[in-house]
């Protein structure tokens, strides 16, 4: 018994099936995670390591090398990089996709504890983490008071974060600008001499002094006593009577002696602005496997309760939201959603007119949300989240979702009309159309399922995606070969009708509408048939003319432009500035704010955040955030305004002013990156800068600059070995002693009202200039002497690097560029620098250039695409060929794809669209859907020649009988895309590409397989026919077959004999 009998004779069954299908999956829509993206695993293990004061050639040999080598030996290690800025080394270790991330991030945690014996002892502890796109902030808040920059820093720290992470699933709250409060101790240069006392001595002693030490434990009799030594600093004054030495033997020398003690705050390495005014801002992370969604809306809530909180403790600060980082998600999701809704609208009303019947459409329609509903159930138990791609192969499955049920619902119908009654039409209406329904559905299947087990990390991306739609497509066959007959066998009716017919309001208007349209589809018909005719008699003119259309259409995709993604349309994006090495904190935030200004005078500008300093410590860099009015209060989109946002900056040239969208993965690489890698600096710098020159002209490229900066000046104290030796410094010493007068130490901390501050020891501000009073400077030595430092030191002035760039433990330099979303693409700026690298601009042995990024991304998308293409094809080829057991018959239901292929390129060069990562999924997505069409036409055809048809009235009448569905299947799907296509709102502008692909490809192959599928059929018909008399003969069965053909006629001539001579008997 078939599936569509058993439904048939079984309702309540399968309406108890459906049932739970939908409760289950409604239930997991409400329980599923929120997420922009899919849970991609980034194979990447970062470690940070923060070394205050040191210069970036001494983090690369003191930090970075040392880290690099311990790294080195794990094993699955790819790529190795390293990045050694002023006072912070990042080491980046990226591991082959076939790597156990945790396993390799635990084994780099080995390495890096069992380097910290070779590293600095005064280092920060090295930050080990993994690289998580869903690692980035989901919320940005500002903190804005009239209060001293010690008390404000105060209020976030203390008041406001701890409130924020009690938050549901708030993970990790970070404070960026402001000051904490800090305790210093100024030492007096001349008061130390004249003591004989160094900086280093001071801070020892202070680290003595300030400590609780527990003593240990008595026990007398029943009773224990714990014994507690306690140092630590309470107040001022317990500083100032530290004793540091001892004057004669007897006469104790205290702090206050030798410097003053005061509070203060720590030294500025960062500022932030909110519209031009000072503020404090707290980034906010949420937990891991947390609904991003969610979170923020929680800690939305939760920002009035605090603001009412601060009110109530007399405290004047105000806690604003900046950025929403759940708000992209919330309008993605939205407008996914809305061309759900809106597509699934379009489908039922192109149904409602082919059939012209208010049941039918009910009975196809239903399809859609069985389908959709029940594919988040089948999404839940995969351990999917609910995003962007999910939802979007949702959409996307729309008009393919349908398309099964309208062929089964069609084909029960025309068994009506025949006069049949309706649990027999459903029933041998089904099973008519069974064969081509599985086909499609499977070859739909075939061409997502492949893309799902891609490899690299756009596999990753893609999986979410194209098993979505292969468990949309299953449910929608099991709707289609289930539903659609039992409901059209108990509640279909008798037929479609005929529309217009009655007297009342809807007959008069809706029914004159439907009756015209179907006198169209007639007429459409009979065009069509005599369509068939002409193509039939001139079968190779019409394979000529399809395949010189393919070729005009592949040499129009030259004119396409290629890119990884397209341009963004989110209402907001960065500017980074950046001024020459040396520039000081205070310095880069006056130019600063002049950018500033010049953004906030736009009136597009909604909020602009500005960030003085970097986040590795650098004092001549500022970065800002720009947010924008709603698109409904622009008339401009993102692009266009950070257009007249560069010229705006033209004036600001000198600052290297670099607008882009906003990093949503976190990786802090720009699209367009090249690593040009050797190990000798020069050379590195001669060739990067040829290179950089060229690309600043190229058209496909925006704002292209490299990371390589000129020397920052620096003042280095160059021991002298033999006189260090003889006067007793060493050299270590020294370097101590110089850091705690200039940068200071922190040896204790100073506690007050259960919070604790570091007291920091170093030189008045005025002595730390150790430039300029060289010669007045000493230093210890073994004997805790003081001596003058330039007695065993020579000072140099001179440049060093201000950044220092590894990568598989050689020297790179980066240049990166955004892609011009109105230029020739990013494939064209690729092929210009190969181009360049192998004719204009010649490398030496020892060096190469790599893409990286969203470049090798580029590279890995085009590769998965021809992947994904070839597999899809064969799988289809493998599908068909199974069904309708020949290997000839799918030849010619493939020769479609090629004019699908034809529309899309069209429709992208028509529309100006790129082809980007989305327009290639719709590519991909055409393969299986331009083979419904032809699996209707040849099936039907098959059947008819099975049924002893000629061959060319076969054809024909497949084609007038099948102009229907397949007009309804194509139409419906277009109507699902269409708001894809149009983009309804600036989160969907970046996905019309595919939208554009999949109708101009749904157009061409619709069009072109109506005339060329009955034109190449009689060619392949006839060869399937000759291949199979050649290879019975091959197998020397052909007169075994001939002798069967006998037998079988005997045998009927012997049957008929027998009848006659039975009639012959009754007779008588």
């Amino acid at each position: 018994m078939s599936l569509a009998d058993l439904s048939i004779k079984r309702p309540v069954l399968i309406t108890a099936i459906v049932t739970i299908l939908i409760v289950v999956g409604g239930m997991a829509i409400k329980r599923m995670p929120v997420d922009m993206f899919p849970n991609v695993t980034f194979p990447i293990v970062m470690v940070n390591t923060i070394y205050n004061g040191a210069g970036p050639e001494e983090v690369e040999i003191l930090v970075s090398k040392v880290l690099e080598e311990e790294m080195s030996t794990v094993t699955g290690i790819k790529t190795l990089r390293s990045t050694s800025n002023e006072g912070v080394s990042t080491v980046v270790a990226e591991f082959t996709l076939e790597t156990d991330i945790k396993y390799a991030e635990q084994q780099i945690r080995d390495k890096v504890s069992s380097a910290k014996r070779k590293l600095p002892t005064d280092i920060e502890e090295p930050v080990v983490r993994r690289l998580d796109p869903a690692d980035q902030p989901i919320l940005i808040l500002s903190l804005s008071a009239n209060l001293p920059e010690s008390d404000l820093y105060d209020v976030a720290e203390y008041q406001v974060k701890p409130r924020l992470e009690q938050i549901n699933q708030v993970g990790l709250v970070e404070i960026i600008g402001g000051r904490k409060r800090e305790i210093h101790v100024e030492l007096d240069r001349k008061k130390l001499k004249d003591y004989e006392l160094s900086a280093t001595t001071v801070s020892n002693r202070i680290a003595a002094s300030g400590q609780n030490i527990p003593a240990g434990k008595y026990e007398g009799g029943k009773n224990e006593t714990v014994m507690r030594t306690l140092g630590q600093f309470q107040a001022i004054k317990d500083i100032e009577s530290v004793v540091v030495s001892f004057l004669g033997n007897d006469v104790p020398v205290t702090i206050k002696e030798v410097g003053k003690v005061s509070e203060s705050v720590e030294d500025q390495k960062s500022k932030a602005f909110l519209n031009g005014e000072k503020s404090v801002f707290l980034m906010l992370y949420r937990q891991s496997g947390a609904n991003t969604v969610a979170v923020a809306d929680n800690v939305k809530k939760s920002v009035f309760k605090i603001n009412d909180a601060l009110k109530a403790s007399s405290i004047n600060a105000t806690l604003t939201t900046v950025r929403d980082g759940a708000k992209p998600i919330r309008a993605n999701l939205a407008d996914v959603e809305e061309s759900i809704l809106i597509g699934v609208l379009l489908t039922i009303i192109v149904v409602y007119f082919f059939l012209g019947s208010g049941r039918s459409t009910f009975i196809t329609g239903l399809a859609l949300p069985n389908s959709l509903i029940g594919a988040f159930f089948l999404m839940s138990l995969a351990g999917f989240s609910i995003n962007i791609m999910s939802l979007l192969a949702l959409s996307l499955a729309v008009g393919l979702l349908i398309d099964d049920a309208i062929v089964v619902r069609e084909n029960i119908f025309r068994h009506a009309e025949m006069g049949k009654d309706p649990i027999r039409s459903a029933s041998e209406g089904t099973k008519e159309v069974l064969m081509a329904v599985i086909a499609t559905t499977l070859a739909v299947i075939s061409v997502f399922a492949p893309m799902g087990f891609l490899s690299g990390v756009v596999g990753q991306f893609f999986k979410e995606f194209a098993l979505t739609i292969c468990f949309a497509m299953v449910i929608s066959l099991f709707d289609a070969v289930t539903m659609a007959p039992m409901l059209s066998a108990y509640f279909g009716g008798g037929g479609h009708g005929k529309p217009g017919e009655g007297t009342g309001i809807w007959a008069r208007t809706m029914g004159q509408v439907l009756k015209a349209f179907d006198r169209f589809q007639s007429y459409l018909e009979d065009k069509y048939e005599n369509i068939i005719r002409s193509s039939l008699k001139r079968p190779f003119m019409i394979l000529i003319g399809a395949f010189v259309i393919f070729v005009i259409s592949v040499f129009s995709l030259k004119f396409v432009s290629k890119t990884f993604l397209p341009a963004q349309d989110t209402g907001e994006f960065s500017v980074t500035v950046e001024m020459p090495p040396g520039t000081s904190l205070d310095g880069m935030a006056e130019e600063a704010r002049k950018v500033d200004a010049v953004l906030r005078k736009n009136p597009e500008v909604s909020t602009s955040v500005m960030f003085v300093g970097g986040q590795s410590g650098q004092s001549n860099v500022a970065s800002f955030f720009v947010n924008m009015v709603p698109s409904k209060e622009r008339k401009i989109n993102t692009t266009d305004f950070k257009e007249r946002v560069r010229a705006q900056l033209k004036e600001f040239a000198y600052a290297r002013p670099i607008v882009k969208d906003v990093d949503m993965m976190g990786g802090g690489q720009r699209p367009f990156t090249i690593n040009i890698i050797g190990t000798d600096l020069k050379k590195l710098e001669d060739v990067s800068n040829q290179l950089l020159a060229k690309l600043k002209t190229n058209p496909a490229l925006l704002d292209v600059d490299t990371g390589y900066r000129p020397g920052k000046p620096e003042f280095q104290v160059v021991p002298n070995k033999q006189r260090s030796e003889r006067l007793g410094v060493a050299t270590s010493a020294m370097g101590m002693e110089l850091r705690t007068m200039i940068e200071g130490s922190t040896p204790a901390v100073f506690r007050q009202k259960g919070e604790e501050y570091d007291i920091r020891v170093r030189l008045e501000p005025e002595q730390r200039d150790l430039q300029g009073s060289f010669n007045q400077v000493y230093v210890p030595n073994v004997n805790q002497s003081l001596v003058l430092l330039k007695n065993v030191a020579d000072p140099v002035t001179t440049t060093g690097p201000a950044t220092i760039t590894r990568q598989d433990r050689a020297r790179y330099i980066q240049i990166g560029a955004d892609v011009n979303p109105k230029g020739p693409g990013m494939s064209a700026a690729m092929d210009d620098v190969k181009r360049i690298m192998d004719t204009e601009i010649k490398l030496p042995p020892d060096m190469r250039y790599i893409f990286v990024g969203q470049a090798e991304s580029f590279q890995e998308l085009m590769q998965s695409a021809m992947v994904a293409v070839l597999l899809g094809v064969l799988l289809i080829y493998l599908v068909l060929a199974s069904l309708y057991e020949s290997f000839v018959t799918p030849i010619t239901i493939l020769l479609v794809l090629p004019l699908a292929a034809c529309g899309a390129f069209f429709a992208l060069l028509i529309a100006k669209e790129s082809l980007n990562m989305f327009s290639m999924i719709g590519c991909i997505m055409l393969l299986g859907v331009a083979t419904k069409n032809s699996i209707l036409l040849v099936d039907y055809t098959n059947q008819l020649l099975d049924e002893g048809k000629d061959m060319t009235e076969a054809v024909i009448q497949a084609g007038r009988v099948r102009l229907r569905p397949i007009l309804m299947t194509t139409l419906a799907l277009i109507a699902g895309m269409l708001p894809i296509a149009i983009g309804l709102n600036e989160a969907s502008k970046q996905r019309t590409a595919m939208g554009v692909a999949v109708i101009g490809g749904l157009i061409s192959s619709t069009l072109l397989t109506l005339v060329v599928v009955p034109a190449a059929f009689s060619y392949i018909e006839r060869f399937r026919r000759w291949s199979l008399k050649k290879a019975h003969k091959l197998a020397g069965i052909e007169n075994l077959m001939k002798k069967m053909d006998a037998a079988e006629a005997q045998a009927k001539l012997s049957a008929a004999t027998v009848v006659k001579e039975v009639f012959h008997e009754i007779s008588k």
